[in-house]
């Protein structure tokens, strides 16, 4: 995407620092990723190598096995049956360690070699409302027309191994858990590690073109457990225009919305919600991540 400058009235180029008027105070530089040009500003992430984030993906997953593994024999050593699959209690707890572990893992690898970090550095910050709005509702209708032309073209997918839990499963607590861990956990960590940190090194070297499309295809291939090739299609186009999201607006807000509803559409549509309990999951869903999100804005904001 690239946007042209207004032209000027005298020859040559415009200068890069302009004098400011008497007494006047400039601002702080654009925030990294705001669209404004095909050059993504350098922040903070810029100096972190580009193997970092894939080194912090391992680190987490590891981590996130041995989780199952521990959790899997205490519940084993307490009489309960485990499986490769469940019970659901051990997948939902893993998961959610995993996602502990993404954060983590960004923090100490960009801890690293880049100072001064802040919440920011990873795209927590504000942007302004309507044209977050106008781009969150592109970027969703371009993703459901690429998925619905792929699909048409390679038929349907078989269902994920998480689908097929999900309308199997009749327990009311276990299906909350479920929702908590797709529609809320999952965006902000995913959203915080793919797009805030792995997209952040990435486009700071290649470019936010380039950047979202590698970035997309890793977010896609790491779903490939338990889904089928056709859904991971779904999902590296569903990570390339996340990126693609977080540049155009600058913020890691817009990206967590729509990942939230997104999950949050896919739960209740797996369990054949009635439309009252459809639309309250979903706002729901994304009303708390954009309150947790908030939240962190406004405990680290510098006064």
């Amino acid at each position: 995407m690239t946007s042209v400058p207004p032209p000027f009235e005298r020859p040559g180029p415009p200068p890069s620092r302009p004098e400011l008027p008497a007494g006047a105070v400039a601002g702080p530089p654009p925030p990294q990723g705001s669209g404004t040009s095909d050059d993504v500003p350098a922040g903070p992430l810029a100096a972190v190598p580009a193997w970092a984030p894939l080194a912090a993906m391992v680190l987490a997953f590891v981590a996130a096995t041995l989780a199952y593994v521990l959790i899997g024999a205490v519940l084993k050593a307490g009489g309960t049956d485990v499986t490769a699959t469940g019970p659901p209690g051990l997948v939902i707890s893993a998961t959610l360690l995993q996602d502990i572990a993404l954060i983590g893992a960004a923090v100490v690898f960009s801890a690293m070699w880049a100072r001064g970090l802040t919440p920011a550095s990873f795209g927590l910050r504000t942007t302004r409302l309507w044209p977050a709005v106008g781009n969150m509702a592109l970027v969703f209708a371009v993703f459901w027309v690429l998925t619905l032309l792929y699909l048409t073209l390679v038929g349907q997918p078989d269902q994920q191994e998480l689908t097929r839990d999900l309308k199997d499963e009749g327990s009311a607590t276990t299906l909350v858990a479920y929702g908590v861990l797709l529609a809320f956990a999952a965006p902000l960590a995913e959203e915080f590690f793919f797009r805030g940190f792995m997209f952040s090194v990435f486009s700071a070297r290649i470019g936010p073109w380039w950047g979202a499309v590698v970035t997309g295809t890793i977010f896609g291939f790491v779903h490939v457990a338990g889904s089928p090739v056709k859904t991971v299609v779904v999902l590296i186009i569903l990570g390339i225009a996340l990126c693609l999201l977080f540049w155009r607006t600058g913020s890691l807000l817009p990206c967590i919305a729509v990942h939230s509803i997104n999950n949050a559409i896919s739960f209740a549509a797996t369990k054949s919600l009635p439309p009252v309990a459809f639309g309250a999951v979903v706002l729901g869903s994304a009303g708390a991540c954009m309150a947790v999100a908030m939240a962190v804005l406004k405990r680290t904001r510098p006064a």
